[in-house]
């Protein structure tokens, strides 16, 4: 059977990396998690002195990325890869409020983009990849075989974000995070290196009233019929 590239993108905690990381699990394919590159560069620049509260000192970033290096390492425990930076995990680390209220900025420069999609493309160069982010079928594999876009309210993504902090023992609050996943969205929209736009080909989906069953049922789905066209 031909293997394919699958791209998922879409807004900041819809699930993406959930519905990626099972569908890969479940037919074979290798899975990378766009979002965790850029938490772990935000990680980098953050425990390096690059940031001043919310201010980035973008030129030290810049001559830093070559001392850069993210990569993916299987755990047998959850049956899903960790983030692993300089060789160090960094899998719960890059899923904290101070990364995530970063992150849309580290992700918003240039040459970062440029050395993570450099890298992503690397990753996907022999097909058979799942690969979630903000511009995976539209700049990353824009020949993609399957491409998906998911959506959900603001305020269903705030309270999945909540639970998901409460439920690791981290201090959270509902409102902070609200206003967090909607400052994200307008910064990933409105960013000038690819911006987060659903691909004119890319399949649409709105998971805000459906189960994380549901979704990998409709998923596997869309994954057969593609994979019956080429077949």
């Amino acid at each position: 059977m031909k293997k394919i590239t699958i791209a998922i993108d879409g807004f900041s905690s819809c699930g993406k990396s959930t519905m990626a990381k099972d569908l890969a699990k479940k037919i074979g394919y290798v899975y990378v998690d766009s979002g965790a590159m850029y938490r772990a560069v935000t990680l980098y620049a953050m425990e390096h002195d690059c940031f001043n509260g919310n201010q980035l000192d973008v030129e030290k970033l810049r001559n830093m990325m070559n001392d850069i290096s993210i990569s993916f390492q299987f755990n047998p425990e959850t049956g899903k890869p960790d983030t692993y930076l300089n060789n160090k995990k960094v899998e719960d680390r890059i899923r904290t409020m101070e990364v995530s209220e970063r992150v849309s900025i580290v992700a918003a420069l240039d040459f970062v983009r440029t050395e993570m999609v450099a890298q992503q493309q690397a990753f996907g160069k022999e097909k058979g990849v799942v690969m979630d982010g903000r511009d995976i079928g539209t700049t990353v594999f824009p020949d993609a075989e399957l491409k998906i876009f998911l959506t959900a309210s603001p305020e269903i993504r705030a309270q999945r974000r909540y639970e998901e902090l409460k439920a690791k023992g981290q201090d959270a609050s509902f409102n902070e995070i609200l206003e967090n996943v909607k400052e994200r969205d307008y910064l990933d929209m409105h960013r000038e290196v690819s911006p987060l736009v659903q691909a004119k080909d890319a399949v649409l989906l709105d998971n805000s009233n459906m189960t994380i069953e549901q979704q990998n049922e409709w998923l596997m789905k869309q994954f057969e019929l593609r994979i019956e066209d080429r077949n």
